[in-house]
């Protein structure tokens, strides 16, 4: 699932990261981008479209990721969770940008997904994880060295 997630944006491609993502899909901003951005959270739609402009712009070189991710936490069950749900914390979040003028976005910040199967009724495959909500962390700490630091959010909102 997060493999999948990396290669979409080493490799720039678009197509394959908007097939992680459910149709219900919730990005959820810190605190202090959402008073940036203006809202709360993107739906998948408003998602995708950052997203696209950030893997497709042409003011990026080159978009290095690692992602360091605790195991599976399914013991998330509350209201509105879907059934056969799981979390994932991405512990360690290692994001590199580098524009063409020089300036290189870091991203740090740790990250919840939460993945839903897929589901018959919607003539989904149940075999299949969707991401149903993302949610960006506020930072825990600086970054050691940095040329500069942004969330993911504000990443995904920048282009």
């Amino acid at each position: 699932m997060l493999y999948n997630l990396q290669v979409s944006y080493r490799n720039r491609e678009i197509e394959h990261y908007a097939q992680l993502l459910a149709p219900e899909l919730i990005f959820q901003f810190q605190p202090i981008d959402a008073n940036d951005i203006g809202t709360q959270f993107w739906t998948r739609d408003q998602d995708s479209t950052g997203t696209r402009a950030l893997l497709t712009t042409t003011l990026v070189s080159e978009i290095r990721i690692n992602l360091t991710y605790s195991g599976r936490d399914t013991t998330i069950t509350f209201p509105g969770t879907p059934l056969d749900s799981l979390k994932i914390r991405i512990i360690t979040t290692d994001l590199q940008v580098d524009q063409t003028d020089g300036i290189t976005w870091v991203v740090t910040d740790q990250q919840d997904l939460f993945f839903r199967k897929g589901l018959p009724a919607k003539a989904e495959n149940p075999n299949y994880w969707w991401i149903y909500e993302w949610d960006d962390l506020p930072t825990l700490s600086a970054p050691a060295i940095a040329v500069r630091s942004i969330t993911w959010g504000s990443l995904k909102a920048r282009y």
